[in-house]
């Protein structure tokens, strides 16, 4: 495979088809639940419609896109108690901000993406790369990512704020992904949750997981960080994804 610094990157502004072309992707990377969001489905237009300029893909050797960093710029005051609840709350802020004619001061990294074969080849280091770039060209002072850690669905039971503290022995993040944003400048801040909220009746959970659920209560399901929590009686099955925001600065912003 070529050099991935080498590779162009490109804009849903300069190429309006990427995102339809790079969706066969994400329906092998993603468990099909986790496009049941309720906010993202509400919400997602919003990257298309007003923020096409920080939806950035990476394009192969013929111009087929490999990878994506989506995002949506926001308000954020530098705390960490002014940071959003989660994934779900931050697009939404970034939407809102945009109707209400906010100036944002910080880009909210959403998705990072990357096709199955490319996986392992250096491209996320591009991609967290790419997206400290645009926030830096477009003046803002960090990157905000709500982080959805690669390796927490091997361990569901385990409560997000324990994981987020594995240490490998020489001191870096146990979380493979953490461990990129990490090496990236990334810094750590608190545990995100609820970030995500994903709910469906029991056929729906069904047929997004093919598993059955013969009866109420916690289920650990493929992909899923958590376990989910399903009610016969009430025909729902809720699952509510923790998260962990990782700081990007780009100026000397203080984090409080």
């Amino acid at each position: 495979m070529p050099d991935v610094n080498a590779l162009r990157l490109a804009t849903l502004a300069d190429d309006a088809t990427l995102a339809e072309r790079f969706w066969p992707q994400k329906q092998r990377i993603w468990p099909g639940y986790m496009f049941e969001d309720w906010t993202s489905n509400r919400m997602w237009s919003a990257l298309h419609d007003f923020f096409a300029d920080f939806q950035l893909y990476l394009l192969d050797e013929d111009g087929n896109p490999i990878a994506v960093a989506q995002s949506a710029p926001l308000v954020w005051d530098g705390t960490v108690a002014g940071l959003p609840v989660g994934w779900d709350r931050a697009l939404q802020q970034a939407a809102d901000g945009q109707r209400a004619g906010l100036t944002p001061n910080t880009l909210n990294a959403l998705e990072i993406a990357i096709k199955p074969e490319w996986q392992g080849q250096g491209v996320s280091y591009r991609m967290v790369k790419a997206l400290r770039a645009r926030a830096e060209a477009a003046g803002f002072q960090a990157v905000i990512v709500a982080v959805r850690p690669s390796w927490k669905d091997r361990y569901p039971l385990t409560p997000m704020a324990r994981y987020v503290r594995w240490q490998r022995e020489d001191g870096t993040p146990f979380d493979p992904w953490l461990r990129v944003h990490w090496r990236c400048g990334g810094e750590i801040l608190k545990v995100a949750h609820p970030s995500m909220v994903i709910e469906g009746s029991i056929a729906q959970w069904e047929a997004w997981t093919e598993m059955a659920f013969p009866d109420s209560g916690e289920y650990i399901v493929p992909g899923a960080l958590a376990p989910v929590e399903m009610d016969l009686f009430m025909d729902i099955g809720r699952y509510v994804e923790p998260n962990i925001w990782v700081h990007h600065p780009i100026t000397t912003a203080r984090i409080s």
